[in-house]
């Protein structure tokens, strides 16, 4: 049975649950991906906060760059890193863990009679790479994937598009995201919106503001998404 949520003195009908996926519903483990890859913790710290943490990455989320122009850009800024930098694009398989609870998850709400969907900065080859591993994926009632698109958050033509592409509307769906600026462009549309913090506040909150007794029931371990 769907629930309602009081607000602002009315009864606003939640209908759609709208999931981000990096940090959300999988990990994005690049700092740890390196490490792995055996990196120093220098190397680790420059390509985190000057390739990973950039506006070069939201032009990959764009799909307007690609993992080439990447490698050539990074090689060319710091060649003291360059067999760094392209080991990381070669070597992008476990760039990304979904978490355990991800699939439980969803199944639960949808057990509750709610509709799940993923809107999702990501890039296009990573997406091609990824996505088709995501244990959660089929349980969901359809995806947006930004670099496909042309149009990534916080843009509002990308929330609109979860309304023409699906049949939806968007004052009836509740947006869960891990980055605030997210979050506003959402609100902004009239979605109601959750910063993500964490799994156990996620549920917390989706029962207490939202009358959401999610119940994920078994979860594995992370998966790895080579398996």
């Amino acid at each position: 049975m769907i629930r309602n949520r009081v607000k602002d003195n009315r009864m606003k009908e939640i209908k759609n649950v709208v999931f981000d996926v990096g940090d959300v519903l999988v990990h994005f483990r690049y700092r740890d991906h390196m490490r792995d890859m055996g990196f120093s913790e220098d190397a680790v710290d420059c390509l985190s906060e000057n390739m990973v943490l950039t506006p070069f990455w939201h032009e990959l989320d764009l799909g307007i760059r690609t993992e080439a122009d990447a490698v050539e850009k990074y090689t060319k800024e710091y060649p003291q890193y360059a067999e760094e930098v392209r080991a990381f694009w070669a070597n992008t398989d476990d760039l990304v863990w979904e978490y355990p609870y991800a699939r439980p998850l969803i199944r639960g709400i949808k057990a509750l009679g709610y509709g799940v969907y993923v809107l999702s900065n990501y890039p296009t080859e990573l997406s091609a790479r990824h996505w088709p591993k995501f244990r959660f994926l089929p349980e969901t009632d359809g995806h947006i994937i930004s670099a496909l698109e042309k149009i990534a958050k916080p843009d509002p033509a990308i929330y609109r598009l979860l309304e023409s592409r699906f049949g939806i509307r968007l004052s009836e769906c509740l947006f869960i995201d891990d980055r605030p600026v997210n979050i506003e462009g959402a609100k902004a549309l009239g979605m109601d919106a959750l910063l993500f913090t964490g799994y156990e506040e996620l549920l917390r909150e989706l029962k207490e503001q939202y009358g959401m007794d999610v119940r994920p029931g078994e979860q594995s371990e992370i998966v790895d998404l080579e398996e």
